[in-house]
């Protein structure tokens, strides 16, 4: 909750305008320190939960399909370190993929967050 609290408070530093954010519900995304800081900052954040067990509205877990299914689905992984390697790897093949990400937001399911 901490780290939370400290990268929400970095994304709201100097806004004029309150930052809207869509959330699932993990636990540290609900904790107190988290909603104590949000009612602090009410002009400046506003925080949306999606709905219990939608993992088809989160953008966020079609890049973990992603990542999974089509770049270390297959791949032998040695170690925890090598892992890491390859999940870094993989991430940063997407981020350089802008075209991709955004086919992330255009999906029937997820189009309510580019609106």
């Amino acid at each position: 909750s901490r780290c939370y609290v400290d990268y929400l408070a970095y994304l709201i530093k100097g806004r004029e305008r309150p930052l809207f954010l869509i959330v699932d519900r993990a636990a540290f995304h609900q904790a107190k320190e988290i909603r104590r800081f949000v009612c602090k900052h009410r002009k400046q954040l506003r925080i949306y939960f999606l709905p219990s067990y939608s993992p088809e509205l989160n953008p966020d877990e079609h890049v973990w399909e992603e990542i999974k299914d089509k770049k270390l689905g297959r791949q032998v992984v040695q170690n925890k370190f090598d892992l890491k390697q390859k999940l870094q790897s993989a991430l940063q093949s997407l981020q350089d993929n802008t075209a991709r990400v955004k086919s992330f937001f255009s999906l029937p399911e997820t189009k309510y967050a580019i609106q």
